[in-house]
């Protein structure tokens, strides 16, 4: 065997080394960061809810999914065009339960800043809940 492969041979050697070393650290590094992430959950302060609007000529109709809110822990607020909601939950969710992507993720409050296509008066703004379902009219 000559000397150049001999050479190339310990290169190669060489290299899986490294490679079986860097192999180790990361799937090391990433086993800590998941054992991390199940043991520390994660607490997010509020979640976007689902929400519909529709224009229909002399009023705005609004829907907005709350569920697991009291109807006293909503509050509704205008700035300029933009509506302001923040609703307290009963409890912290675990919304886990809706998808794995979310897992360990507790939420205590829904919040929401809709932009608006005018500048409502509070005196022509109507809201009820129903269900779980905040619906406000707006009035032009």
């Amino acid at each position: 065997m000559s000397e150049i492969d001999e050479f190339f041979r310990r290169v190669e050697r060489r290299f899986r080394e490294l490679e079986d070393t860097m192999r180790q650290m990361i799937e090391s590094a990433l086993n800590e960061i998941r054992l991390e992430r199940l043991e520390k959950p994660y607490f997010a302060e509020s979640i976007e809810p689902l929400y519909n609007m529709r224009d229909l000529g002399d009023r705005l109709v609004i829907h907005i999914d709350l569920p697991y809110c009291s109807e006293g822990n909503i509050d509704v607020w205008f700035e300029d065009n933009k509506m302001h909601i923040r609703a307290a939950l009963k409890c912290k969710l675990d919304i886990s339960e809706w998808s794995e992507r979310y897992r360990g993720v507790e939420v205590k409050e829904y919040n929401l800043v809709l932009p608006l296509p005018f500048k409502p008066q509070p005196d022509k703004v109507r809201s009820r809940v129903k269900r779980g379902v905040l619906e406000i009219i707006i009035y032009k």
